[in-house]
């Protein structure tokens, strides 16, 4: 029934997996590796899987990619169809298979039977019109609203199959079904407040305390005869330092997104192992608002992409996890191009003479970035070194979380700023159409093109490899050429855990799947 979304991704993926770019630090295991423990002995049922991260989830951006979700959003939902890490084809989730037509502007879908949510009620089409439905909502935040409002005409042709009519083909389709929860419209209030998280998945929500954490037990009419685990806890423990201490005194099996430091601290450790996603979704980027002068100039833009030195970053801040790039993709996006992502380079002499032509020596620049994030901040602190040595007046800047988001999503960071993007891994037209520093209809850095909004829509609505790789190299030459994002590192999620924990998995997007997971030893 699957199809592959992208032979030459698939291509990619098995460069990367015969030692490419992403090659894995001593230490570090990949997802692939820590997945096949599952069959490496007789998995054994019971206990609870304990897992500790930094921030609290936010139900209300549960249909968007938001790193504090990605413990709750595939054990407690489901998707309509997961991507094969290694083929990037559709496997079956809610829904079994599919059939395109039109052109591929018409997709129906042959829903599973017999599924329930964990209140009893039995799934069927209409959950899926409800959730595509309040996905397009103005309210609803997602990185894939623009493939949900594409849809020109969405209905059940009998309670086990739903057919989608787009008003053009587009290359994302299943970007969106990889990443859309199906959620429960009969609890959609109580969802949006927190009060009730009711999903398909393996596991159900007992109690939530919002700022401390939540409790889950296993789904006993799970459809997929899952899970092996008792339970999960997940904990919020705001200071990485402190996951780092609950890990090593037993209280946490598993640590999401420990600080690279603190990551490195276990990485030898044979009590311990440092799992690395590898869908590598996770760039780090200096960006411009180009209302400040003298960020309206694209060559002062360029001279500071000269200017830093990636190099160090990756080295010094994230413990050499990841790759150097001037481009957001990942090597598994078929926009990957190795040659043009290595474009710019540390050349401090050759910036301080851009700077200077451009007559913006000894101008003062604000690099903000959220304070909350330690990672952030230490970028940060490189950034302005590099600025200064290059010949402006560069000053670090950390800004409160919730002002820095209030800012960052209005546009309104009063110069360069720090921060992490997604979506650089699957297919590129979900980054240049969704992901906020560079949706060309409307970005963090107020950056406003013709040019490019039509190129990312020539790359959205390119369906056949050949004419998406052509889009791709058009938007590469673009974005470097602009540097309203100056990316930086492409580098990973990392799971930090005890050697208990095994059958690990995850999606695309990086959402925990313990579907196969269970504890060495079992219930206590």
């Amino acid at each position: 029934m699957s199809r592959n979304l992208d032979l030459s991704r698939r291509a990619l993926l098995a460069t990367i997996g015969a030692g490419g770019v992403a090659a894995l630090l001593p230490g570090c295991r990949s997802a692939v590796e820590q997945a096949g423990d599952a069959g490496a002995g007789t998995p054994t049922p019971g206990g609870v899987l304990k897992i500790a991260q930094a921030a609290d989830i936010s139900p209300k951006t549960l249909l968007s990619q938001n790193n504090p979700n990605m413990a709750v959003c595939r054990t407690v939902f489901n998707t309509l169809f997961e991507y094969d890490h290694k083929t990037l084809a559709a496997k079956p989730g809610l829904a079994e298979s599919f059939q395109l037509a039109d052109n591929g502007a018409t997709v129906t879908l042959k829903l599973r039977q017999g599924v329930t949510f964990h209140s009893g009620r039995p799934f069927g089409a209409k959950d899926v019109l409800f959730t595509l439905d309040y996905l397009r909502k103005d309210t609803t935040s997602s990185q894939l609203k623009h493939v949900a409002k594409a849809i020109a005409d969405a209905s059940a042709t009998g309670d086990g199959e739903v057919r989608l009519r787009f008003n053009h083909p587009v290359s994302n389709m299943f970007d969106l079904f990889e990443i859309m929860l199906i959620l429960d419209s009969e609890s959609i209030g109580d969802l949006e407040k927190g009060a009730k998280l009711i999903g398909t998945g393996p596991f159900a929500v007992d109690s939530y305390t919002p700022g401390s954490g939540l409790k889950l037990s296993r789904n006993e009419k799970y459809f997929k005869h899952r899970p092996y685990l008792d339970g999960v806890d997940i904990s919020i423990i705001t200071q990485s330092s402190s996951m780092l201490a609950s890990l090593r005194s037993g209280n946490t099996h598993l640590a999401l997104d420990m600080a690279p430091l603190d990551a490195a601290a276990v990485r030898n450790d044979p009590a311990y192992e440092l799992v690395v996603a590898d869908p590598h979704d996770s760039t780090f980027y200096l960006a411009s608002n180009v209302k400040v002068a003298p960020l309206d100039r694209k060559e002062v833009r360029q001279a500071i992409a000269w200017a830093i030195d990636r190099d160090r970053v990756l080295k010094q801040v994230l413990g050499g996890i990841g790759s150097t790039s001037s481009l957001p993709w990942s090597p598994s996006s078929p926009a990957y191009d190795k040659t043009a992502a290595q474009s710019y380079h540390y050349d401090p002499a050759k910036a301080k003479q851009l700077i200077a032509q451009a007559g913006a020596a000894g101008v003062r620049l604000d690099v903000v970035y959220n304070a909350g994030l330690a990672t952030n901040a230490a970028i940060a602190e490189i950034v302005q070194y590099n600025l200064k040595e290059a010949g402006l007046d560069a000053a670090a800047v950390p800004l409160q979380a919730a002002d820095f988001q209030g800012k960052l999503t209005s546009g309104a960071l009063p110069g360069l700023f720090v921060n992490g993007h997604g979506f650089g891994h699957l297919n590129p037209a979900t980054l240049v159409k969704g992901a906020f520093p560079f949706n060309a209809d409307r970005n963090a850095s107020n950056f406003d093109s013709a040019e490019y909004k039509q190129l990312a829509d020539t790359l959205w609505k390119a369906t056949d490899d050949t004419a998406r790789r052509a889009a791709a190299a058009k938007v590469n030459a673009f974005l470097l050429d602009e540097q309203f994002v100056s990316d930086l590192v492409v580098s990973a999620h990392t799971y930090a855990i005890t050697r208990k924990v095994r059958g690990l998995a995850w999606s695309m997007f990086d959402y925990l799947n313990l579907d196969e997971t269970y504890l060495a030893g079992g219930r206590p």
